[in-house]
């Protein structure tokens, strides 16, 4: 997140660790903005501000307020400070998935060509309800069915989706998972994800990370969450199940080579 707060220190972890992917996290909501020249009027408020949910950023873009200039001069910003700082990016997603929204896409994809970054997230959530529900950990279905409804409120837009993608000549994973597990992700659904995935190549988000002191300050909900998810990331019996389904780890810039 090129507007984030600890953008310094994913910078240096980067190039500690340049075998990684590194892709843009878009951002168009909430955060302060990167870019606050003329131009960005109705996308960046007084304060330097953007928009602060993607329905106050989609009601400015149907109501004429907030154009497509804006957007691309915002977005391109961010691309060029990670470029500035000595980084080629692999892959773009966008904070909230903000991307499926036609605008927005058509200038993520005008960027995505511009600065030859290959892959764009495929936003549109696979998680198969019925098998999942029932994994989902200790009063958490309520929150599991509730993003899966989000995901799914998305879906209108996949076919757009992906002829745009197509027809730019980038690419996009074939599945994509994750959002209706946001949050709360255990052994069990990743199992049985596993157990059933399609071929083809899959993005899984995640949100792994340390719960310290500053994470607990913070206003986001993923907090031990966070400590969980990295654990399963590094469990052992994900590892061995990979490796009996015959499933690759593989990365953005592996599947361009």
């Amino acid at each position: 997140m090129a507007n984030g707060a600890a953008f310094e220190h994913a910078v240096a972890l980067a190039k500690k660790h340049e075998n990684l992917d590194m892709g843009v996290h878009l951002v168009l909501t909430k955060l302060p903005a990167i870019s606050r020249h003329a131009g960005t009027e109705g996308l960046v408020d007084e304060r330097g501000c953007l928009p602060g949910t993607p329905g106050e950023l989609m009601r400015g873009v149907l109501g004429g307020r907030i154009g497509k200039g804006a957007i691309r001069q915002e977005l391109s910003s961010q691309i060029t400070k990670i470029l500035d700082h000595g980084m080629q990016p692999t892959h773009l997603d966008s904070h909230k998935h903000v991307h499926v929204f036609p605008q927005v896409l058509e200038v993520v994809v005008e960027l995505a060509r511009k600065y030859a970054i290959p892959w764009v997230r495929n936003p549109f959530d696979e998680i198969p309800f019925q098998r999942i529900d029932p994994l989902v950990g200790p009063g958490m279905t309520a929150t599991f069915r509730t993003q899966y409804l989000k995901g799914r409120l998305i879906r209108g837009y996949r076919r757009a989706f992906a002829g745009r993608i197509r027809k730019s000549g980038l690419r996009a994973p074939d599945h994509f998972f994750g959002i209706a597990l946001t949050g709360i992700w255990t052994e069990a659904a990743m199992i049985e994800l596993l157990r059933t995935l399609p071929s083809g190549v899959s993005e899984w988000m995640f949100h792994p990370g340390i719960c310290d002191e500053e994470l607990e300050r913070s206003a986001t909900r993923l907090r031990e969450q966070r400590e969980v998810e990295k654990a399963l990331l590094m469990s052992p019996r994900i590892q061995e199940y990979l490796m009996k389904q015959d499933i690759t780890l593989s990365s953005f810039r592996a599947e361009v080579a």
